[in-house]
């Protein structure tokens, strides 16, 4: 609106001046358009159509409006064009080139005809007929009729030298000029019927205006007007005496004269002499002025053609009109979005906003515009520091500046005193718990310190965990705690309570594995189990726990109420211990079974416990016994002796005497033969009852002490557990159980021959049975470095695995 204020006032400041005076004001804009090529043609085919064909045969037609070409299509011809010339409809353009002439349908847009020549035609024009007419320049200097078809044989007469201009003149006259300085009228049949030679140079353009009268232009710039009635002359030289290479007419009746080197002179029509020059150089083919006065010129250079414009400046401010927003404003000349405020700062009427139409104004100076229907505008007009409310809380989305929202997108919220992301309006979008103190707790409240950031509170006063507090703030996996063992209820997380609704200590459950496929198998094992009851606090859930009243057991495997630790076989409710064992499994040939069912090393060891007196181990009683030195028997002997000797007399004693002789004589003889073989051994030292239930035995000769082992190892262990299982009761199906059978006693190692005793009637004791030789054990392998230092292969096959196990080997 203001600018149309502007385009007013400058109309009734300015005169109606004819255009003589508007060019007076006229200044150079400079050049507002480029087409490639050399124009040889160049005509409005509408008052807003042009039509351009260039020197390389592009032909092209543009829309024209408001100083701008815009492209509407165009043929490529492929050929060196001369001129072109348009039919009287404009459907039809002749385009004269090197090798003969070519129509071409403006309509189709396709060359429709072609015609061919021996020379190169330089002009063409058509006759009210329809025929064309060639003008050849050179050579033949002459201009030829052509019919649809061919020449007719009609043509004009030749000028001396070349022919330099053709024109269509009243009645279908063809006229020519030359460089002889003639211009000739010739009739249809090609007769002259009028020679003017008027001219000092030679002509170089001619043209027809709107009355009829002819302009004839020349070389050295003389310019012509012949009247089409009597053809009496009027004439000038134009200011530059440059060649004139073309005449236009303008609608306000000025003539438009171009030159051959960059010269634009306005003639008036009426008085015929020049009103003005411009200068834009290159071959100047044509000049029009614009709707507002404004002045284009055309130029033509060799590879392309050029649109000058010369405009007026109505406020006198340096800008011309066309280029002048406020042509009669002088303080402003730009209005770069259209909104009619100017974009000069400093002038009337300035535009805060010159590249936003729909802002000018900005009373904060925050950048944002006061208009609030316009873009980025300003909801704070008043506040330089907010100028937008998303939400429309009534706070400005620029947090941190006076009035600022904190949530700029939340209508709900504006504040957050601690920062902590929440709003501090608790009946708000995501309200804070605890708005003065900052933490991030999301489930059961929001906004309050979460010591180990699992989503739920710290538990306060005013909160614990009854309304949904954190009850272990230090575990991100666990926070609730039903029964409060204090065995988190999360399943997935540490330590999770198996039984939440019911308090307790357990930690693990004694229970069968899982397969792959999820079914249970019958291997038991530990697996963790939080918070269960425990009434024996051995740690285990009582009801995974086979022995749930016992704090040292949880494994009872046989279910014989004996746990595992101290169960020898917890895989047979039959056995308990290790005698229990050896008794029922007679594959077990350990030395600690044999022990165990050989009845008379049972009795001896019971006879030696009851009298309080150390006991040999298993191997080493069987040695003294080959020996013949059996503390049993020797014991016996003598106690019976003692006993009987009072009754018997002297003669009896000196029977016993003898007897005592001859065994000890036994002994003495086979003691000999096992030093020999083992080396020394001395019952005395040995704890029997170690040897035989602790496996720890010592002996003389042979290997002396520990100095002789490789390295430091603890004593001899002579026991030897067999870890074997029976499998359900088929190792007793031939086992009849009786005790009494256990303890029978064999009697078939009496003699048949009576001894002394019991020929003297005296309570005789059983002989020592022969010695057994007992055959050597295989024995482990021997070690690679060879046998220990001091050691026999007797001896490896007798004591080299308790060796090894001393090693750990």
């Amino acid at each position: 609106m203001r600018k149309g204020v502007a385009l007013i006032l400058a109309l009734l400041l300015l005169p109606v001046l004819p255009s003589g005076s508007a060019e007076s004001s006229l200044l150079e804009v400079g050049i507002v358009e480029t087409v490639d090529g050399r124009l040889v043609h160049f005509s409005f085919s509408s008052e807003n159509t042009i039509l351009t064909v260039n020197q390389d045969g592009n032909m092209s037609e543009y829309f024209w409006g408001n100083g701008e070409l815009i492209f509407q299509w165009g043929i490529e011809l492929n050929t060196t064009v001369k001129s072109a010339s348009p039919d009287s409809t404009g459907l039809l353009v002749a385009v004269a080139h090197t090798e003969g002439v070519y129509i071409v349908n403006t309509e189709l847009r396709i060359v429709t005809k072609f015609y061919n020549t021996t020379t190169a035609v330089d002009s063409v024009l058509w006759d009210t007929q329809g025929n064309l007419w060639f003008g050849h320049f050179g050579g033949e200097r002459k201009a030829l009729e052509w019919d649809d078809i061919e020449w007719t044989g009609i043509s004009t007469e030749s000028h001396n030298t070349g022919m330099t201009a053709l024109l269509l003149w009243t009645q279908d006259q063809i006229i020519t000029a030359g460089r002889d300085n003639l211009v000739k009228f010739h009739s249809q049949d090609g007769t002259v019927v009028r020679t003017l030679s008027d001219y000092s140079s030679f002509p170089t353009f001619m043209a027809r205006d709107a009355a009829g009268d002819l302009l004839v232009g020349c070389s050295n710039g003389h310019l012509l007007r012949y009247d089409s009635n009597d053809f009496s002359k009027e004439e000038l030289t134009i200011s530059s005496d440059e060649s004139i290479f073309s005449i236009n007419f303008a609608a306000n009746g000025e003539i438009l004269v171009g030159t051959q080197n960059g010269k634009m002179h306005t003639i008036d029509g009426s008085t015929f002499t020049e009103l003005k020059t411009y200068s834009s150089p290159g071959r100047v083919i044509n000049g029009f002025y614009g709707p507002d006065g404004e002045l284009f010129v055309v130029s033509t250079f060799s590879t392309s053609s050029k649109f000058r414009l010369y405009d007026l400046d109505s406020d006198g401010d340096g800008t011309t009109d066309s280029q002048d927003a406020f042509p009669a404003d002088p303080t402003q000349t730009e209005d770069s979005d259209g909104d009619g405020f100017g974009d000069e700062a400093d002038g009337n009427e300035a535009d805060a906003f010159p590249d936003d139409f729909s802002q000018w104004a900005d009373t904060d100076g925050d950048g944002h515009g006061d208009n609030i229907d316009g873009n980025s505008s300003d909801q704070f007009p008043f506040n330089p520091d907010q100028w937008q409310d998303s939400d429309g809380d009534g706070y400005g989305d620029e947090m941190n500046g006076e009035q600022g929202d904190r949530y700029p997108e939340d209508s709900s919220q504006w504040a957050d005193r601690d920062f902590d992301g929440y709003g501090d309006n608790f009946d708000g979008f995501n309200g804070d718990a605890c708005p003065d103190t900052n933490g991030f707790s999301t489930l059961d409240r929001l906004g309050c310190p979460d010591s180990d950031r699992d989503g739920y509170s710290d538990p306060t006063d005013n909160w614990s965990g009854t309304e949904g507090a954190d009850t272990m703030i230090n575990d991100i996996s666990q926070w609730s705690d039903l029964d409060g063992d204090g065995y988190g209820d999360n399943l997935t997380g540490n330590q999770p309570d198996s039984c939440p609704t019911q308090p307790g200590t357990s930690t693990k459950a004694w229970l069968p594995t899982v397969s792959e496929d999820g079914e249970f198998t019958l291997v038991y094992s530990v697996h963790n189990k939080y918070g269960c009851e425990d009434r024996d606090g051995d740690g285990f859930y009582d009801l995974a726990d086979d022995m749930p009243d016992n704090p040292n057991e949880y494994r009872d495997e046989d279910g014989d109420e004996v746990g595992y630790s101290l169960d020898y076989d917890d895989t047979n409710i039959l056995i308990q211990t290790h005698e229990g064992h050896c008794l029922l499994n007679f594959t077990d040939v350990s030395e600690s079974c044999r022990a165990y069912r050989d009845e008379d090393y049972q009795i001896y060891v019971t006879l030696r416990e009851n009298e309080e007196k150390p006991v040999l181990g298993y191997s080493a009683w069987q040695r003294s016994l080959e020996v013949g030195d059996s503390p049993s028997a020797t014991d016996a002997y003598v106690s019976t002796a003692s006993e009987i000797a009072p009754y018997l007399g002297a003669g009896f004693g000196i029977i016993l005497v003898l007897v005592l002789m001859v065994g000890a004589m036994g002994r003495s003889r086979k003691k000999s033969k096992i030093v020999k073989e083992f080396g020394g051994f001395s019952p005395d030292t040995i704890s029997a009852e170690k040897e035989a239930l602790g496996g720890k035995s010592q002996s003389m000769g042979g290997v002396d002490s520990d100095k002789l082992w490789e390295d430091e190892v603890e004593p001899m262990d002579l026991s030897v557990q067999e870890e074997e299982q029976l499998d359900g009761d088929d190792e007793f199906d031939d086992f009849d159980l009786k005790s009494d059978e256990i303890a029978a006693v064999n009697s078939d190692v009496l003699t048949e021959e009576k001894s002394l005793e019991e020929l003297a009637g005296m309570p005789v004791s059983e002989p020592s049975p022969e010695p057994i030789t007992e055959q050597a054990p295989q024995g482990p392998p021997v070690p690679a470095d060879g046998l220990p230092a001091g050691w026999t292969m007797d001896q490896w096959q007798w004591y080299g695995e308790e060796y090894l196990a001393k090693l750990n080997k």
